[in-house]
């Protein structure tokens, strides 16, 4: 896998565990732009963890939740969104 298609997966990925938590990127960044700077971090942080197997059958598990598994690399910008 290239890097814009890990980046492509990450952005992906991370999308999913925001709205498992009811976060709305779209809004957050609307209100208050440097949240896009956030954005892209946890993106990056995304693409950089070995969880995604585990995280992806986590959400599956999980449509809803209040929080992120411990291992979460966004754990504190996703919880302080939602």
């Amino acid at each position: 896998m290239g890097l814009f298609d890990k980046i492509d997966r990450s952005a992906q990925v991370m999308g999913r565990m925001a709205e498992t938590l009811s976060v709305d990127f779209a809004e957050a960044i609307a209100h208050h732009p440097e949240t896009v700077r956030e954005y892209r971090q946890a993106v990056m942080r995304c693409a950089a963890c070995t969880h995604e197997d585990a995280c992806t059958g986590w959400m599956d598990a999980h449509p809803q939740a209040a929080q992120t598994p411990g291992y979460c690399r966004n754990k504190d910008i996703l919880e302080q969104l939602a």
